[in-house]
């Protein structure tokens, strides 16, 4: 009887352990604890920019580069692979946490200026991974991205990628620019741009379009996007409807002609000239004449 008490006590012992495991208890066992189960996924990391740079950019010994995402591994690796043990689960896999937890583990290296607006972007917003766009062992160039920047984007926005395709877009199929030319994917002071502001952000590179004019087009100062379609449009110029129709949603009637001493409506000549930028050259703002002309 005093046997069979002394097992029971001896079987306890090696339950609880188990069962009030946590990771705040586990300890660092060494990659190369990890690698004696993981050979594969080691194999791909250290061969990814991710791994060839951690080292050597965050100052990771060599021997703690898993365990540095991943954290302590001693009770995982005690489980040896049985994931009844509670023990097994004390291990982080930063691609099957929520979206902050993800975030919290990538966030303790990547703390560039850029990558610490996350909490300001779209993507975070609406749930994203960091793992949704990148991979850290089997990544893609310095970004480690599971697919090349653009393909990354246009997973998700599809309608994007197809006004690329339209007649007047800007060069991103032609590899003159990204995506991530105007945008920040993890975040910005206005949604995911990199400028302040639409204007600030297409002034970047139409700088001749910004002023100050004397006679500024209430248009421009509002936003670019008052005119254009930033991603691609069937019109010239990006626009959103083709000249004059464009100018006509604010200017209906500009043109007059006198019939018996009376103001008459003039349509027809304005559809006949067709682009009023044939004489209003200076349609961002001009400093010689409000008509926007030379």
């Amino acid at each position: 009887m005093k046997l069979k008490k002394l097992s029971w006590i001896a079987a306890l012992a090696l339950v609880v352990p188990f069962k009030t495991a946590s990771a705040e208890t586990a300890t660092l066992v060494g990659s190369d604890t990890c690698i004696a189960c993981h050979s594969e996924q080691a194999a791909s990391f250290n061969s990814s920019n991710h791994g060839k740079k951690i080292s050597v950019t965050k100052k990771v010994a060599a021997d703690k580069t898993c365990e540095s995402c991943h954290g302590a591994g001693s009770l995982h690796a005690a489980a040896a692979g049985d994931k009844t043990n509670a023990g097994f689960a004390t291990i982080k896999n930063p691609t099957k946490t929520d979206s902050k937890e993800t975030a919290k583990v990538c966030f303790t290296c990547h703390q560039e200026k850029a990558t610490m607006l996350w909490n300001t972007s779209t993507h975070a917003q609406n749930g994203l991974t960091c793992t949704k766009c990148h991979s850290v062992h089997n990544g893609q160039g310095p970004k480690n991205l599971k697919k090349s920047a653009n393909e990354t984007c246009y997973q998700c926005h599809s309608k994007q990628k197809a006004e690329g395709k339209l007649p007047s877009h800007h060069p991103v199929d032609e590899d003159k620019m990204g995506c991530v030319s105007c945008h920040n994917p993890h975040g910005g002071p206005m949604g995911n741009l990199k400028g302040e502001s639409v204007n600030e952000t297409c002034f970047k590179c139409h700088a001749e379009k910004a002023g100050p004019f004397a006679h500024e087009h209430a248009p421009v100062t509002e936003g670019c996007t008052t005119c254009h379609k930033p991603h691609g449009s069937a019109n010239a110029s990006l626009l959103k409807q083709p000249e004059p129709y464009l100018c006509l949603r604010c200017h209906k009637w500009p043109h007059t002609e006198t019939t018996n001493n009376a103001n008459a409506e003039s349509s027809t000549k304005i559809i006949d000239r067709a682009r009023c930028t044939d004489c209003h050259s200076e349609i961002h703002g001009s400093d010689y004449k409000s008509t926007f002309k030379n």
